[in-house]
C-alpha cells in the first residue's frame, strides 16, 4: 500500500481563558444542549466558566462528574445520561482517562481489538469535545480510546472514524495544574519523532489507515523541536502557574502535535514497551504517569535502534533538565531482576506497534514474538546504566 492519510479535528482552539469561548465555538457548529463529563478536579475548575459561556448563547446543558476510570461501565453510564438527556454533544473535561471514556461515550460506529469486533453503533452516536484540563498526554486530539477494568487494568483499545469535532485547551487552566502533568505530557510527546521516524523507514501503516505524510512527519519533528527549546522554560513557567510563551509552545507540542504526529505517523517500540511495563504496575512505587514510562523508554527504542551517541545524550539531557526518570529507581521500579524486565521485554516483543521497529520480523514467530525478547531486554538494562553518563552541555534547539 502506499496511499497516505491524514486526519485531525475541524478547529483546535488554545490559549489563556479559551475556555470562556465555549459557547462561540459549540454555536457555530450546531451543538445547543452538550452533556459535560469531567473529572472532580476539572469540574471545579470548569463548571462555572461553561455555564457562564452557554448561559450567554442560550444553551442548556448538564453536568456528571467522572469516575477516574475508563471502563465500559462509566462509558456506558455517560453514554445512557446522554441519550435519557437529549443531549446532541458530549463534552470531556480532565486528563487523559476523562477524555477517552468521553470519546467512547460518544462514538458511533467503531471497532475493538481485544478481540477484534466490529461495533455499527458502540455509544451515542453524537458530536464530541475535549476539553484537557492538564497537558500530560497526546489523548486529546484523537479517534481511538483505552478502555480499561473497573479496577484500572488494561482491557481494550476502541478506534473510531471520526477525531473530535473541537478540542479546546484553556491554558490558564492547565498552568494551574501540578507541574508533573506538564512534564509526563512532554514525556509522552519526546516519542513521537522517533516513533514516527521508525515508521517511516519501515512503511508502516498509522492509526489514520495509511503511510504518514510528509506533513505529519514534519508535526512529529517539530514537537520535538518545541520540547527541547521550551522544555525547561516551560517548567519554570509552570512552576509560576503563569501560561507564558514557553507553556503555550508546549502545551501545543504535547497535545496538538504530539496527537496528530502519533495518530498520522504511527508508534514504535516506546509504546510497546511503555504498555508492557504499565502492565506490571504492582511493580513500581510510586506508580509512574505514562508519559514519564514513555520517556523512559523512547531512551530504550533508540539504543533498540544504536541510535548516534549524540542524539542518545541530547534525549537524556533533556529528560534530566525537565525531570523525566531516565533510570530505574527514578521510574521507582522496585523489582529490577532479570526475571522482570524479561517479562516486560516479552511483552512488548508481542506488540503489534513493536513490528514498526526495522529489525522486526515480519511474521511472529512460534511464541508470538515479533523481534528478539534477549535484545530489546539489553535495552532496557543499558538505558538505565546510560543514564550514568555525562551528557554536557545540551545544543537541544541547535539542529
Amino acid at each position: 500500500m502506499s496511499i497516505k492519510i491524514f486526519k485531525s479535528p475541524p478547529k483546535y482552539v488554545q490559549g489563556p481563558d479559551a475556555l470562556q469561548t465555549l459557547g462561540d465555538h459549540l454555536q457555530a457548529i450546531g451543538i445547543s444542549n452538550p452533556i459535560i463529563m469531567a473529572s472532580p478536579s476539572a469540574m471545579k475548575a470548569c463548571k462555572e466558566i461553561i455555564e457562564t459561556s452557554l448561559k450567554s448563547k442560550n444553551m442548556t446543558c448538564s453536568f456528571t462528574k467522572f469516575s477516574r476510570v475508563c471502563s465500559a461501565n462509566e462509558i456506558n453510564r455517560v453514554k445512557d445520561l446522554c441519550l435519557s438527556g437529549n443531549h446532541d454533544a458530549i463534552i470531556a473535561c480532565g486528563g487523559g482517562a476523562a477524555i477517552d471514556a468521553g470519546r467512547a461515550a460518544a462514538a458511533g460506529a467503531g471497532y475493538t481489538i481485544n478481540p477484534f469486533v466490529v461495533h455499527e453503533k458502540f455509544g451515542a452516536n453524537v458530536p464530541y469535545i475535549q476539553i484537557p484540563t492538564v497537558a500530560a498526554s497526546d489523548a486529546s486530539t484523537a479517534a481511538l480510546s483505552v478502555i480499561y477494568t473497573d479496577k484500572g487494568n488494561w482491557a481494550d483499545v476502541l478506534i473510531i472514524p471520526n477525531n473530535p469535532n473541537l478540542v479546546l485547551a484553556d491554558t490558564r487552566i492547565i498552568a494551574q495544574a501540578p507541574v508533573r502533568t506538564l512534564v509526563a505530557g512532554m514525556g509522552d510527546a519526546l516519542a513521537t519523532y522517533f516513533e514516527a521516524d521508525a515508521c517511516h523507514r519501515t512503511a508502516t501503516l498509522s492509526f489514520a489507515g495509511g503511510l504518514a505524510t510528509q506533513t505529519a512527519l514534519q508535526i512529529s519533528r517539530l514537537s520535538y523541536d518545541i520540547l527541547t527549546t521550551y522544555g525547561t522554560q516551560a517548567v519554570l513557567e509552570a512552576e509560576a502557574n503563569i501560561p507564558g510563551p514557553a507553556l503555550e509552545a508546549v502545551v501545543e507540542a504535547n497535545i496538538l502535535l504530539s496527537g496528530l504526529g502519533y495518530e498520522n505517523a504511527g508508534l514504535a517500540a516506546a509504546h510497546a514497551l511503555a504498555t508492557a511495563f504499565s502492565h506490571q504496575y504492582e511493580l513500581f512505587d510510586p506508580v509512574p504517569f505514562h508519559g514519564e514510562l514513555v520517556a523512559f523508554c523512547t531512551a530504550v527504542q533508540l539504543i533498540m535502534e544504536e541510535a548516534e551517541p549524540e542524539k542518545l545524550q541530547e534525549v537524556y539531557f533533556f529528560c534530566q533538565a525537565v525531570g523525566l526518570p531516565t533510570s530505574f529507581e527514578e521510574l521507582g521500579l522496585k523489582d529490577t531482576s532479570d526475571g522482570t524486565l524479561k517479562t516486560v521485554a516479552e511483552e512488548a516483543a508481542k506488540s503489534l506497534t513493536m513490528m514498526a521497529m526495522p529489525k522486526a520480523k515480519a511474521v511472529a514467530d512460534a511464541q508470538g514474538f515479533v523481534y528478539d525478547v534477549d535484545e530489546i531486554l539489553n535495552a532496557i538494562k543499558l538505558a538505565d546504566q546510560y543514564s550514568q553518563l555525562e551528557t554536557g552541555q545540551c545544543h537541544c534547539a541547535d539542529h
